[in-house]
């Protein structure tokens, strides 16, 4: 798909109040080649299909979504958002479905994130604190001026299970200007070791798509993304950091880090 689209799918998502990270266009975009993504996008709705010929259900008007099931009788559906279940269910009698906790999309207030006041966040904020005492850091924000250290940390960055690829976070640098992103580059002892960026999908929901670090330093992961969501502004309600892909240690580490409420996905055949 093309940046083209983006003003499209952003104002179908407005009016349809449709806020998970799944189907936002930023997603869609950088990792469309990936997941292998045909995106169609009409004047009253839009749907993807991967390279595995199943669908991300419709975003779009009541009508749209009804004519995607009559036409699309045993397609395999995924990221069903529960309204989306509702919906089918009430024009397919029978649909059956189950959830797909492995695409459920963490959810964290902003406010929160930045200011970790309280006692939940005691923990979070003495891994920080230690971090910051036994480290020399340095904080800076993605600019066109630093945007090379990043693509040199994407580059030395070694995936572990479900942490995404690199393909997709290259291609949210590449396009880093066109794409509104903002982001962060954490420095210890003068050399980058981690950045994180994302960017607004509308509805007061601010989508982290990428988070990259190439030290086992305890606490970079959580003082790069601290800074990044310290800067963001109060029109971002909250933030979305995307599935856990099944993983064990990111689903521990991003429940550490207190979401406020999980968009749970569900899956099933139309």
């Amino acid at each position: 798909m093309n940046l083209t689209d983006k003003e499209k799918i952003d104002n179908i998502r407005k009016k349809y109040g449709h806020t998970s990270a799944s189907h936002s266009f930023l997603s869609l975009f950088i990792y469309g080649q990936s997941e292998g993504y045909k995106v169609t996008v009409d004047e009253d709705g839009f749907y993807a299909e991967d390279n595995a010929g199943r669908f991300l259900f419709p975003v779009g008007s009541d009508e749209y979504k009804r004519k995607f099931i009559t036409d699309h009788p045993g397609a395999n559906v995924y990221m069903l958002r529960e309204e989306d279940v509702s919906f089918i269910k009430s024009v397919k009698a029978g649909f059956d479905c189950e959830e797909d906790p492995d695409r459920s999309e963490y959810v964290y207030s902003r406010s929160e994130q930045a200011s970790l006041e309280g006692h939940k966040f005691q923990k979070v904020r003495a891994k920080l604190s230690r971090f910051y005492r036994e480290n020399d850091v340095k904080n800076v924000p993605i600019t066109a001026d630093n945007i090379d250290e990043a693509y040199k940390i994407l580059k030395q960055w070694t995936p572990k299970a479900g942490e995404g690829d690199a393909e997709g976070a290259k291609k949210a640098l590449d396009n880093y200007e066109a794409l509104s992103l903002s982001g962060t580059v954490t420095y210890i002892d003068g050399a980058p070791v981690g950045y994180c960026c994302g960017g607004d999908i509308g509805l007061g929901v601010y989508m982290l798509c990428s988070a990259k670090q190439i030290s086992e330093t305890q606490g970079l992961n959580l003082s790069t993304k601290h800074e990044l969501f310290k800067t963001l502004p109060q029109s971002i309600e909250y933030i979305n950091t995307e599935s856990d892909h099944g993983s064990p240690g990111i689903r521990m580490h991003k429940n550490d880090s207190r979401p406020v409420f999980l968009n749970k996905m569900y899956k099933g055949t139309l």
